[in-house]
């Protein structure tokens, strides 16, 4: 087989695994995302006026390139260095890599979600680990939109996306970090 054929496949397949440090992180069944289950409370205040200027300061990075393990709009962002990046922003201290959510904020149930809240996902092959993030967005009846850095063949940069599809499926829990 042409040695380039398996690096090309290794790269895109290394690009469908986000966020740093993502492929570690384990999700327990009692911490299932139909139910509002309280873990370690490290949220910060937040009242609704702080949520929309959380959320618009995340919407002026959306088109910045997609880059695993990125920081800053300089470089591009990985979906948990987008999130780091935001909320440093607004003196919230949040986990720089996935995994680390998993004991992170007060969970909370999607019937509850508000602005800057963020939505775990699943990795794509491994259902029970945490592989990607998003800050919520917009709230509209049923319909929750959330931003991330997506690393997506066709997508590849920050953006707004609905929850709803493959999202949806992927969504592990929500955490809120804002009270």
């Amino acid at each position: 087989m042409n040695i380039r054929l398996i690096l090309l496949g290794l790269l895109l397949s290394a690009g469908l695994y986000s966020c740093s440090g993502s492929k570690k992180a384990a999700h327990s069944k009692a911490n299932d995302p139909k139910t509002a289950s309280t873990t370690k409370n490290t949220a910060a205040s937040g009242t609704d006026k702080e949520r929309r200027s959380i959320v618009n300061y995340a919407r002026t990075f959306i088109g910045v390139p997609y880059r695993y393990g990125g920081n800053s709009p300089k470089e591009g962002f990985d979906c948990s260095g987008y999130v780091k990046y935001v909320y440093n922003k607004f003196d919230v201290n949040v986990p720089r890599v996935t995994r680390d959510y998993v004991n992170f904020g007060k969970r909370i149930s999607l019937s509850k979600v508000r602005l800057g809240d963020l939505i775990l996902f699943s990795l794509y092959d491994d259902k029970s680990k945490i592989g990607h993030i998003g800050i919520v967005s917009g709230i509209d009846k049923d319909r929750v939109m959330f931003l991330h850095a997506a690393s997506g063949k066709k997508s590849g940069q920050v953006m707004e996306s609905e929850l709803s599809g493959i999202h949806l499926s992927r969504m592990l829990f929500i955490t809120r970090v804002l009270e």
